[in-house]
């Protein structure tokens, strides 16, 4: 079933404070465990951390596993934020916040179900084409639980 949920966090919007250099926008998801505690917690970690400045979140989409399709719902969402990290440092925060956050890094197969899932959707204006990352993420255009959630998050920034 396919449901916009709404939380204190997501989504918000938020005057950009800081000048830290770059933006980046993260797609988040998740399907075990209590995933809207999850996406709190990490929205939580962001706005905590001084090297991150939340700008916007969007509302949480829930949705259809796909791949793999006898599994829970997933809940996805997306999170621009502003920091001051270089690409390898994000790259490396969101390996060490997908194990906070009890992620296995083996899966068992693909689109597995997990407790949460960070991709890097955008960069700046980066485009990159590495085996283990691509900027912008290659599947963005065609998923669902990216797409929906950006352009919700796009409609609150121009409220």
């Amino acid at each position: 079933m396919r449901k916009i949920l709404f939380t204190p966090y997501f989504p918000i919007t938020q005057r950009s404070k800081k000048a830290y250099q770059n933006l980046i926008t993260l797609g988040i998801g998740g399907n075990i465990g209590d995933c809207l505690q999850t996406f709190k917690n990490l929205f939580l970690w962001f706005n905590r951390h001084k090297k991150f400045h939340i700008i916007a979140s969007s509302p949480i989409y829930k949705n259809p596993a796909f791949g793999y399709n006898n599994q829970n719902d997933f809940y996805n969402a997306t999170i621009t934020l502003q920091t001051s990290l270089c690409l390898r440092e994000i790259f490396s925060t969101i390996f060490y916040l997908e194990r906070k956050f009890k992620r296995s890094r083996i899966r068992i197969f693909k689109n597995a179900p997990r407790t949460l899932d960070i991709d890097i959707l955008f960069f700046n204006q980066l485009k990159l084409n590495y085996p283990h990352l691509k900027i912008p993420h290659p599947y963005w255009k065609q998923r669902e639980s990216v797409i929906i959630p950006l352009m919700l998050q796009n409609l609150q920034k121009d409220k």
